[in-house]
Protein backbone atom coordinates (compact mmCIF):
# COMPACT_ATOMS: atom_id res chain seq x y z
CA UNK A 1 0.00 0.00 0.00
CA UNK A 2 1.13 3.50 -0.70
CA UNK A 3 1.82 6.14 1.85
CA UNK A 4 -1.11 7.56 3.73
CA UNK A 5 -2.03 10.97 2.47
CA UNK A 6 -2.80 13.71 4.91
CA UNK A 7 -6.28 15.12 4.74
CA UNK A 8 -6.30 17.81 2.13
CA UNK A 9 -7.76 21.09 3.30
CA UNK A 10 -7.43 24.75 2.53
CA UNK A 11 -6.66 27.63 4.83
CA UNK A 12 -9.93 29.28 5.80
CA UNK A 13 -9.89 32.81 7.21
CA UNK A 14 -12.91 35.06 7.87
CA UNK A 15 -13.48 38.41 6.19
CA UNK A 16 -16.10 41.13 6.02
CA UNK A 17 -16.68 42.81 2.68
CA UNK A 18 -18.52 46.14 2.88
CA UNK A 19 -20.41 46.64 -0.37
CA UNK A 20 -21.10 50.34 -0.92
CA UNK A 21 -22.83 52.01 -3.83
CA UNK A 22 -19.82 54.32 -3.68
CA UNK A 23 -19.26 58.01 -4.33
CA UNK A 24 -17.13 60.14 -6.63
CA UNK A 25 -17.01 63.03 -4.14
CA UNK A 26 -13.89 63.02 -1.94
CA UNK A 27 -15.77 65.13 0.62
CA UNK A 28 -18.29 62.29 0.99
CA UNK A 29 -15.71 59.55 1.59
CA UNK A 30 -15.52 60.02 5.39
CA UNK A 31 -18.98 58.46 5.64
CA UNK A 32 -17.73 55.23 4.05
CA UNK A 33 -14.48 55.21 5.97
CA UNK A 34 -16.38 55.78 9.21
CA UNK A 35 -18.48 52.67 8.59
CA UNK A 36 -15.28 50.75 7.92
CA UNK A 37 -13.70 52.07 11.12
CA UNK A 38 -16.72 51.18 13.24
CA UNK A 39 -16.92 47.67 11.76
CA UNK A 40 -13.18 47.05 12.11
CA UNK A 41 -13.31 48.21 15.74
CA UNK A 42 -16.16 45.77 16.43
CA UNK A 43 -14.31 42.87 14.77
CA UNK A 44 -10.60 43.60 15.30
CA UNK A 45 -9.44 40.11 14.31
CA UNK A 46 -11.34 40.01 11.04
CA UNK A 47 -10.19 41.38 7.69
CA UNK A 48 -12.53 44.20 6.58
CA UNK A 49 -12.51 45.51 3.02
CA UNK A 50 -14.56 47.79 0.78
CA UNK A 51 -16.00 47.45 -2.72
CA UNK A 52 -18.23 49.65 -4.88
CA UNK A 53 -21.31 48.22 -6.55
CA UNK A 54 -21.83 51.20 -8.88
CA UNK A 55 -20.21 50.73 -12.29
CA UNK A 56 -20.31 54.49 -12.89
CA UNK A 57 -18.54 55.31 -9.63
CA UNK A 58 -15.80 52.74 -10.24
CA UNK A 59 -15.25 54.07 -13.77
CA UNK A 60 -14.56 57.54 -12.36
CA UNK A 61 -12.04 56.25 -9.83
CA UNK A 62 -10.37 54.08 -12.46
CA UNK A 63 -9.77 57.19 -14.58
CA UNK A 64 -8.44 59.07 -11.57
CA UNK A 65 -5.81 56.41 -10.94
CA UNK A 66 -3.80 57.88 -13.82
CA UNK A 67 -3.04 60.69 -11.31
CA UNK A 68 -2.80 58.51 -8.22
CA UNK A 69 -0.23 60.67 -6.41
CA UNK A 70 -2.44 63.74 -6.73
CA UNK A 71 -5.52 62.04 -5.30
CA UNK A 72 -3.56 60.41 -2.49
CA UNK A 73 -2.13 63.83 -1.56
CA UNK A 74 -5.70 65.13 -1.41
CA UNK A 75 -6.40 62.57 1.28
CA UNK A 76 -8.23 59.93 -0.75
CA UNK A 77 -7.55 56.55 0.90
CA UNK A 78 -5.71 54.09 -1.33
CA UNK A 79 -8.45 51.49 -0.82
CA UNK A 80 -10.96 53.95 -2.30
CA UNK A 81 -8.75 55.04 -5.18
CA UNK A 82 -8.30 51.37 -6.06
CA UNK A 83 -11.85 50.30 -5.16
CA UNK A 84 -12.96 47.17 -6.99
CA UNK A 85 -16.24 45.66 -8.01
CA UNK A 86 -17.78 43.05 -5.75
CA UNK A 87 -16.46 40.22 -7.94
CA UNK A 88 -12.97 41.70 -8.04
CA UNK A 89 -12.84 42.21 -4.29
CA UNK A 90 -14.25 38.79 -3.39
CA UNK A 91 -11.87 37.16 -5.88
CA UNK A 92 -8.88 38.78 -4.19
CA UNK A 93 -10.14 37.67 -0.79
CA UNK A 94 -10.47 34.09 -1.98
CA UNK A 95 -6.95 34.18 -3.45
CA UNK A 96 -5.67 35.20 -0.01
CA UNK A 97 -7.45 32.28 1.71
CA UNK A 98 -10.39 34.26 3.05
CA UNK A 99 -12.96 31.58 2.37
CA UNK A 100 -15.60 32.57 4.92
CA UNK A 101 -16.97 35.93 3.89
CA UNK A 102 -19.84 38.07 5.13
CA UNK A 103 -20.93 40.56 2.50
CA UNK A 104 -22.48 43.57 4.23
CA UNK A 105 -24.28 45.98 1.89
CA UNK A 106 -24.47 49.57 3.06
CA UNK A 107 -27.38 50.27 0.75
CA UNK A 108 -30.39 51.91 2.40
CA UNK A 109 -32.99 49.51 0.99
CA UNK A 110 -33.59 46.52 -1.24
CA UNK A 111 -33.38 48.26 -4.59
CA UNK A 112 -31.54 47.72 -7.85
CA UNK A 113 -28.03 47.68 -6.37
CA UNK A 114 -28.88 45.20 -3.62
CA UNK A 115 -30.80 42.94 -6.02
CA UNK A 116 -27.79 42.73 -8.35
CA UNK A 117 -25.47 42.09 -5.41
CA UNK A 118 -27.74 39.30 -4.21
CA UNK A 119 -27.56 37.66 -7.65
CA UNK A 120 -23.75 37.73 -7.58
CA UNK A 121 -23.61 36.19 -4.11
CA UNK A 122 -26.13 33.49 -4.99
CA UNK A 123 -24.10 32.59 -8.07
CA UNK A 124 -20.96 32.14 -5.97
CA UNK A 125 -22.91 30.12 -3.39
CA UNK A 126 -24.00 27.75 -6.15
CA UNK A 127 -20.45 26.70 -7.09
CA UNK A 128 -19.94 22.96 -6.62
CA UNK A 129 -16.49 21.42 -7.04
CA UNK A 130 -15.82 17.72 -7.61
CA UNK A 131 -13.87 17.62 -4.36
CA UNK A 132 -15.51 19.74 -1.69
CA UNK A 133 -12.11 20.36 -0.09
CA UNK A 134 -11.22 22.58 -3.04
CA UNK A 135 -14.40 24.67 -3.08
CA UNK A 136 -13.49 28.36 -3.39
CA UNK A 137 -15.60 29.31 -0.36
CA UNK A 138 -16.60 27.60 2.83
CA UNK A 139 -19.34 30.17 3.38
CA UNK A 140 -20.21 33.37 1.59
CA UNK A 141 -23.20 35.03 3.22
CA UNK A 142 -25.09 38.14 2.21
CA UNK A 143 -26.32 40.39 4.99
CA UNK A 144 -29.22 42.82 4.57
CA UNK A 145 -29.45 46.57 3.87
CA UNK A 146 -30.36 49.20 6.44
CA UNK A 147 -34.13 48.99 5.96
CA UNK A 148 -34.08 45.20 5.70
CA UNK A 149 -35.26 42.90 2.96
CA UNK A 150 -37.98 40.37 2.22
CA UNK A 151 -38.00 36.99 3.93
CA UNK A 152 -39.06 35.30 7.12
CA UNK A 153 -35.71 35.20 8.92
CA UNK A 154 -35.68 38.85 9.94
CA UNK A 155 -38.78 41.04 10.17
CA UNK A 156 -38.10 44.10 8.06
CA UNK A 157 -40.56 46.07 10.21
CA UNK A 158 -38.09 45.72 13.08
CA UNK A 159 -35.30 46.98 10.82
CA UNK A 160 -37.43 50.02 9.96
CA UNK A 161 -38.07 50.70 13.64
CA UNK A 162 -34.34 50.48 14.29
CA UNK A 163 -33.57 53.07 11.62
CA UNK A 164 -36.36 55.37 12.81
CA UNK A 165 -34.89 55.30 16.31
CA UNK A 166 -31.50 56.35 14.97
CA UNK A 167 -33.06 59.29 13.10
CA UNK A 168 -34.60 60.69 16.26
CA UNK A 169 -31.93 63.39 16.59
CA UNK A 170 -32.98 64.84 13.23
CA UNK A 171 -36.56 65.07 14.43
CA UNK A 172 -35.42 66.80 17.62
CA UNK A 173 -33.48 69.38 15.60
CA UNK A 174 -36.44 70.04 13.31
CA UNK A 175 -38.67 70.48 16.36
CA UNK A 176 -36.24 72.98 17.89
CA UNK A 177 -36.15 74.90 14.60
CA UNK A 178 -39.92 74.88 14.24
CA UNK A 179 -39.40 73.27 10.85
CA UNK A 180 -40.80 70.42 8.80
CA UNK A 181 -38.27 67.62 8.23
CA UNK A 182 -37.76 66.53 4.61
CA UNK A 183 -35.53 63.58 3.77
CA UNK A 184 -34.48 63.00 0.18
CA UNK A 185 -33.66 59.38 -0.65
CA UNK A 186 -32.15 58.06 -3.87
CA UNK A 187 -35.09 55.85 -4.84
CA UNK A 188 -35.32 54.05 -8.15
CA UNK A 189 -37.55 54.26 -11.21
CA UNK A 190 -37.74 50.47 -11.48
CA UNK A 191 -38.11 49.37 -7.84
CA UNK A 192 -40.91 50.14 -5.42
CA UNK A 193 -40.24 52.85 -2.86
CA UNK A 194 -42.81 51.21 -0.58
CA UNK A 195 -40.35 50.62 2.26
CA UNK A 196 -39.75 54.38 2.43
CA UNK A 197 -43.48 54.98 2.75
CA UNK A 198 -43.60 52.48 5.59
CA UNK A 199 -40.62 54.17 7.21
CA UNK A 200 -42.36 57.52 6.90
CA UNK A 201 -45.51 56.13 8.52
CA UNK A 202 -43.51 54.81 11.49
CA UNK A 203 -41.73 58.16 11.86
CA UNK A 204 -44.96 60.14 11.71
CA UNK A 205 -46.53 57.89 14.36
CA UNK A 206 -43.45 58.15 16.59
CA UNK A 207 -43.18 61.95 16.25
CA UNK A 208 -46.71 63.27 15.56
CA UNK A 209 -45.81 66.86 16.48
CA UNK A 210 -43.28 67.25 13.64
CA UNK A 211 -44.17 67.29 9.96
CA UNK A 212 -41.98 64.66 8.31
CA UNK A 213 -41.69 63.76 4.62
CA UNK A 214 -39.51 61.44 2.52
CA UNK A 215 -39.04 62.19 -1.18
CA UNK A 216 -37.10 60.42 -3.95
CA UNK A 217 -34.56 61.70 -6.45
CA UNK A 218 -35.79 58.83 -8.62
CA UNK A 219 -39.31 57.47 -8.22
CA UNK A 220 -42.30 58.61 -6.15
CA UNK A 221 -42.81 61.01 -4.47
CA UNK A 222 -40.64 63.47 -6.36
CA UNK A 223 -39.78 67.08 -5.74
CA UNK A 224 -43.07 68.50 -7.07
CA UNK A 225 -45.06 66.07 -4.91
CA UNK A 226 -43.22 67.03 -1.72
CA UNK A 227 -43.31 70.76 -2.49
CA UNK A 228 -47.05 70.52 -3.06
CA UNK A 229 -47.63 68.77 0.28
CA UNK A 230 -45.53 71.36 2.13
CA UNK A 231 -47.53 74.14 0.52
CA UNK A 232 -50.88 72.58 1.40
CA UNK A 233 -49.92 71.97 5.02
CA UNK A 234 -48.68 75.53 5.39
CA UNK A 235 -45.05 74.78 6.24
CA UNK A 236 -42.83 77.84 6.19
CA UNK A 237 -39.50 76.39 7.28
CA UNK A 238 -37.90 73.10 6.23
CA UNK A 239 -34.92 71.11 7.46
CA UNK A 240 -33.74 69.11 4.43
CA UNK A 241 -31.37 66.15 4.66
CA UNK A 242 -30.29 63.31 2.36
CA UNK A 243 -31.49 59.85 3.40
CA UNK A 244 -28.34 58.42 1.87
CA UNK A 245 -25.15 56.82 3.13
CA UNK A 246 -22.97 59.52 1.56
CA UNK A 247 -23.60 63.16 0.72
CA UNK A 248 -22.16 62.89 -2.77
CA UNK A 249 -23.38 63.62 -6.27
CA UNK A 250 -27.11 63.65 -5.54
CA UNK A 251 -26.70 65.66 -2.36
CA UNK A 252 -24.70 68.38 -4.10
CA UNK A 253 -26.29 68.42 -7.54
CA UNK A 254 -29.91 67.35 -6.95
CA UNK A 255 -30.65 68.47 -3.41
CA UNK A 256 -28.54 71.36 -2.12
CA UNK A 257 -28.03 73.39 -5.25
CA UNK A 258 -29.07 76.87 -6.39
CA UNK A 259 -30.26 75.63 -9.79
CA UNK A 260 -34.02 76.02 -10.31
CA UNK A 261 -34.59 72.26 -10.65
CA UNK A 262 -32.92 71.32 -7.34
CA UNK A 263 -34.87 70.12 -4.31
CA UNK A 264 -33.83 73.18 -2.32
CA UNK A 265 -35.04 75.57 -5.02
CA UNK A 266 -38.22 73.59 -5.62
CA UNK A 267 -39.24 73.80 -1.97
CA UNK A 268 -38.23 77.45 -1.74
CA UNK A 269 -40.49 78.17 -4.72
CA UNK A 270 -43.57 77.38 -2.60
CA UNK A 271 -42.58 79.87 0.07
CA UNK A 272 -40.47 77.79 2.44
CA UNK A 273 -37.19 78.75 4.04
CA UNK A 274 -34.90 75.76 3.53
CA UNK A 275 -32.05 74.80 5.83
CA UNK A 276 -29.95 71.96 4.43
CA UNK A 277 -27.63 69.57 6.24
CA UNK A 278 -25.68 67.53 3.73
CA UNK A 279 -24.23 64.82 5.95
CA UNK A 280 -24.20 61.20 4.84
CA UNK A 281 -25.74 58.70 7.23
CA UNK A 282 -22.47 56.78 7.30
CA UNK A 283 -20.88 59.63 9.26
CA UNK A 284 -23.39 59.00 12.06
CA UNK A 285 -21.77 56.48 14.43
CA UNK A 286 -25.17 55.18 15.54
CA UNK A 287 -26.05 54.43 11.92
CA UNK A 288 -22.67 52.82 11.30
CA UNK A 289 -23.24 50.61 14.35
CA UNK A 290 -26.42 49.36 12.69
CA UNK A 291 -24.26 47.52 10.15
CA UNK A 292 -22.26 45.96 12.98
CA UNK A 293 -25.49 44.47 14.30
CA UNK A 294 -26.46 43.27 10.83
CA UNK A 295 -23.08 41.52 10.53
CA UNK A 296 -23.42 39.86 13.93
CA UNK A 297 -26.90 38.59 13.02
CA UNK A 298 -25.74 37.28 9.65
CA UNK A 299 -22.81 35.53 11.33
CA UNK A 300 -25.18 33.87 13.79
CA UNK A 301 -27.58 32.86 11.00
CA UNK A 302 -24.75 31.11 9.16
CA UNK A 303 -22.85 29.66 12.15
CA UNK A 304 -19.87 31.92 11.46
CA UNK A 305 -17.54 32.65 14.36
CA UNK A 306 -16.12 36.17 14.12
CA UNK A 307 -14.42 36.29 17.50
CA UNK A 308 -11.59 34.02 16.44
CA UNK A 309 -9.14 33.83 13.57
CA UNK A 310 -9.93 30.13 13.17
CA UNK A 311 -13.06 28.92 11.48
CA UNK A 312 -13.49 25.20 11.03
CA UNK A 313 -13.55 23.71 7.55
Amino acid sequence: MGKDHKKREQVNKPAILLAHFGTTYPSALPSLMNIGRVVQTAFPGVETRHCFTSNMVRKVWTARRSQSALWLLRGVPREILHAQSFLGAVGNLQDENFRTIIVQPTHIYHGEQFEDLKSFVQALQSIRTIKRAWAPFETIALSRPALGTCGILHDYALDINEVVGILGDDVLLARQMGAALVYVAHGNDYFSSGVFHETLKVMQEAYPDVRIHIGMVEGYPGIEDIAGVLQREGSRKVLMKPLMITAGDHAHNDIDNESPDSWKSGVESVGCEVVTQMNGLGSNNAFAELFVRRIRETAADNSIELNSHKIKD
